[in-house]
């Protein structure tokens, strides 16, 4: 790892220069997990609908059933690569960064 990219945890809890217990939770974070409080979905009335495709409303179901990648592909007769690039392409017009903001998105807007 290059050393402008490694956190201040592992420059300093992990060598031991730095006491975990002066590090804050906020400053220490995983590298995948956003430091914002976005993906907490309330019911917003004003929210518009987003405009999907009926195969993207097709894959949100499957998706919100409990299928994985590979279970829709197979249902769908396409590749595993198709449906996570759907996916991917729905996330973005939804504003959701998984499956599981997707769903509850979905549920709690009565998008479903």
């Amino acid at each position: 790892m290059k050393p402008e990219t490694t956190s201040l945890y592992d420059n300093g809890v992990r060598s031991g220069s730095v006491p975990p217990s002066t590090v804050s939770q906020s400053t220490v974070r995983s590298p995948m997990r956003p430091m914002t409080t976005e993906g907490t979905y309330k019911f917003d009335p004003e929210r518009p609908r987003p405009n999907l495709t009926l195969r993207e409303k097709e894959v949100l179901r499957l998706v919100c059933d409990g299928l994985t990648n590979s279970e829709i592909a197979t249902k769908l007769t396409v590749s595993r690569e198709t449906i996570k690039s759907e996916l991917k392409r729905i996330f973005r017009k939804i504003g959701v960064a998984n499956r599981t903001q997707a769903a509850v998105l979905l549920v709690k807007q009565g998008w479903l």
